[in-house]
């Protein structure tokens, strides 16, 4: 295979890597995971085979490259969070609380809004001689 055509199929593949923050963390993941076990395989001297952890982070290692993979030949992204979304329902529902406590209190509402009761209302005002 000729050097340009290499070029070309890599560039696009390069590019949506790039652009795919979601396949990048998955591929960092898992290479952090098999240096993980290539570190700890030889520190120990053990059969990698035999030594349970050093199994486990390179499977970890070889599913999160699988899923960068996977991430990349599907577009697939990261989820954006929505906290916004969850605030305003957070909001909305204070407020409706809030509300209903508001029209179910007498007592409530002359506190909030200073409105004297009808008694006190009859009280100050004055009668006017005629």
């Amino acid at each position: 295979m000729a050097p340009r055509d290499t070029a070309s199929r890599i560039g696009p593949i390069a590019q949506r890597l790039v652009e795919n923050q979601y396949a990048q963390e998955n591929l960092r993941a898992g290479v952090d995971s098999l240096q993980a076990a290539y570190r700890r395989a030889s520190k120990r001297r053990v059969r990698p085979d035999e030594d349970r952890k050093v199994r486990e982070q390179v499977r970890q290692g070889a599913a999160s490259i699988a899923e960068a993979a996977r991430a990349l030949k599907s577009d697939r992204r990261k989820r954006k969070k929505q906290r916004g979304k969850v605030v305003l329902v957070i909001v909305g529902v204070a407020g409706a609380g809030a509300a209903a406590a508001i029209a179910t209190s007498e007592e409530l509402r002359s506190k909030l809004f200073g409105q004297a009761s009808e008694d006190d209302a009859a009280r100050s005002i004055p009668e006017v001689a005629h």
